[in-house]
């Protein structure tokens, strides 16, 4: 669990040091005079995804020939628990200030860890709001780190991040042609139990994007034909339509008739996800289609 260690070496009291520095672990010959000490410093850096304790002993064995009366104390160790701690990021962007209720809209999704630990098992969340539907999602990781692959619905994901790794999650979703106001969704990302995070407040991202209703109104009229008959009936139909993306609620439709139409009756139906508002009238018609759904 120690990588890339270095260490050097004093010595008081007339001893003799093996040399001054060097690498690796430490297998020396010394000389020890009485009342003389040799002091090595090692330096190595813990593994990233070192876990549990680090023990490390440092041992000393006499020369030929000599008796260690106390053999007790050849031996030191020295036990550190350890502490993974890592600074986890989540941005979250569709890179749009506003968008179409009923159109598709695709959101990228940056879980980053700083470091200096490696993370297994963190969780990144997306619970999307009622506004949007039908969602898919990929997901890529740099090498050293791994996500799942994809998914369908909120986001829901435990990954691993290598320190300086990201996670890069691409959701796609429809706005529901009916929502108004503005859209916010949120991602957060949270360390597994026994991971330290020194900063949470960047753990939590929220996009908002205004919404603005677009709908397509066209209207036709005909009474299949050329030519009528006066002191005859005559039937029009007059098909209102909306080809979206988005609903549209409260749509004003108006015909005035003219003078040599009389007793005028009409009524009116909808197409599944709409709404007449009135059923039926008599005259001019002058209504208001509680909702005409996209498409």
């Amino acid at each position: 669990a120690l990588t890339g260690a270095t260490w050097t070496c004093t010595a008081a009291g007339g001893a003799v040091c093996p040399a001054p520095s060097g690498t690796g672990a430490i297998a020396a010959l010394v000389d020890l005079p009485v009342g003389g000490s040799v002091t090595f410093s090692a330096t190595g850096t813990v593994a990233a995804d070192a876990t549990g304790s680090l023990t490390n002993t440092a041992g000393v064995v006499v020369g030929s020939g000599i008796t260690d009366p106390v053999p007790g104390n050849n031996s030191a160790t020295d036990t550190d628990t350890l502490t993974p701690t890592a600074d986890l990021v989540i941005t979250k962007t569709d890179g749009l200030t506003d968008a179409v209720p009923g159109t598709v809209i695709t959101y990228s999704i940056v879980a980053t860890n700083t470091g200096p630990s490696t993370v297994t098992g963190a969780s990144v969340v997306d619970t999307l709001p009622a506004g949007l539907v039908g969602a898919t999602w990929s997901c890529t990781a740099d090498p050293g780190s791994a996500c799942p692959a994809s998914g369908s619905g909120g986001i829901n994901a435990s990954v691993t991040l290598a320190p300086g790794g990201t996670a890069t999650f691409t959701l796609t979703a429809t706005i529901a042609a009916s929502a108004t106001g503005t859209l916010s969704n949120t991602a957060t990302i949270a360390a597994p139990g026994g991971v330290s995070d020194p900063t949470p407040a960047n753990n939590t991202a929220t996009d908002t994007t205004d919404l603005v209703p677009t709908a397509d109104l066209s209207v036709t009229k005909d009474d299949g034909s050329t030519v009528e008959i006066p002191g005859t009936g005559v039937l029009y139909t007059i098909v209102v339509r909306n080809d979206g993306p988005s609903d549209a609620p409260g749509v004003s439709v108006t015909d005035l008739m003219p003078p040599v139409l009389n007793t005028v009756n009409w009524a009116c139906s909808a197409s599944a996800g709409s709404a007449c508002g009135t059923a039926a009238g008599t005259g001019d018609i002058v209504t208001t289609v509680d909702l005409l759904a996209g498409g």
